[in-house]
């Protein structure tokens, strides 16, 4: 079963803000410069925690992840100029 999930952080770390970026990139896109969009399996979501934790130092950063239920990922509004959208529904974003 697909789950959605918005991704957010604050890193200290240039080098660790990095590592991460490029991480969720390849879960999912970045729809601000501190923010992702990811639609992966329920089952995979424990895998996405795991990689996070092991990049993030826990006494410096923050990470959250919001996990949308479909009716709430159904009822996303994006105001202004967005980003083309994929064929799952995820923004990609200019960076």
């Amino acid at each position: 079963m697909a789950v959605s999930v918005v991704v957010a952080y604050d890193i200290a770390s240039n080098s660790r803000r990095s590592r991460l970026a490029g991480a969720l990139q390849a879960w999912g896109y970045r729809i601000q410069e501190s923010v992702f969009q990811i639609s992966m399996e329920h089952s995979e979501l424990e895998g996405l925690i795991e990689e996070i934790e092991e990049i993030i130092e826990s006494t410096d950063d923050v990470v959250h992840i919001y996990r949308l239920c479909r009716p709430c990922h159904d009822r996303i509004q994006v105001l202004g100029t967005p980003p083309s959208q994929d064929d799952g529904g995820l923004y990609r974003g200019l960076f």
